[in-house]
């Protein structure tokens, strides 16, 4: 692994400065036969998560039916359970935690290659310290505002960056956690609001264009900040359809305009 003492030290003062952002702590397990690199990346994380660490995929996958952690990280090539077996199993009893794969280039674009859907961020080997915890950190904070959104209370606001959480995930995460609050999207100088009640969207304005229209003007923003208010607000109800079902058509929207290399338009917004 290319690293250096001074990679090492630069890499957790990079983790430490950025764990002062994560408002949830969450739990990691972390999977290499390699007791140095183990060491090495433990010693890394530990600013940001409650990691537990495993030289054998096994053991890991035994933690992790016991309690289900946030976030796993894992060698591909060990002894045993490989990287990869371990993810299919993984796949089968805990579909939703999110798994990070390290392995080399080749694997990566050979073996893994069809894995990809089911992997939340691949980490090429050999690497720097602080570009792994890099990617890491980007991960952790979805998973962060994630928590923080499905354990939130009425009286709890959430803020964060569409390059943490993108507004598909924001939809989802509100939806799937049956939310009741006002989401209010920034970018560009312009600003999108969203209500749910349940998790249903209710309702949506951007500029002059209200309803469904205003969602699917903002999906493709990749840019701006977020913040959700969770507070029952009154509304207009200019959303008849299910949040997923709007979502899809945003997606089909999205798709349709990336093949077209053209930006979506939406008239007023």
């Amino acid at each position: 692994m290319e690293t250096t003492g001074a990679g090492a030290i630069q890499a957790l003062r990079v983790v430490e400065e950025k764990a002062e952002v994560m408002g949830q702590a969450v739990r990691v397990l972390l999977v290499d036969d390699n007791p140095q690199i183990r060491q090495l990346l433990l010693e890394s994380l530990a600013p940001l998560a409650t990691v537990e660490s495993f030289g054998r995929a096994e053991d890991a996958l035994r933690s992790a039916e016991k309690q289900a952690p946030d976030l796993i990280i894992s060698d591909y090539r060990m002894p045993g359970l490989s990287g990869l077996e371990l993810l299919a199993r993984l796949r089968i009893a805990l579909p939703r935690v999110p798994v990070i794969i390290m392995a080399a280039r080749a694997d990566i674009s050979g073996p893994l290659a069809g894995s990809s859907p089911l992997v939340e961020e691949f980490i090429q080997k050999p690497f720097f310290v602080e570009d792994a915890m890099t990617r890491v950190q980007r991960v952790l904070e979805r998973i962060s505002i994630s928590k923080a959104t499905r354990e939130a209370t009425n009286s709890t606001s959430v803020r964060g960056t569409l390059a943490q959480m993108s507004v598909v995930d924001l939809l989802q995460t509100l939806d799937i956690g049956r939310k009741t609050c006002r989401l209010a999207l920034q970018y560009g100088g312009r600003e999108c609001e969203m209500h749910f009640l349940d998790g249903q969207l209710i309702h949506a304005t951007l500029g002059a264009v209200s309803g469904e229209p205003a969602i699917y003007a903002v999906v493709a923003w990749m840019e701006g900040t977020f913040r959700i208010d969770f507070e029952r607000r009154e509304c207009p109800a200019t959303i008849t359809h299910s949040t997923q079902s709007v979502l899809l058509e945003a997606l089909r929207l999205l798709d349709e305009s990336q093949r077209d290399g053209e930006a979506p338009e939406i008239k007023g917004a």
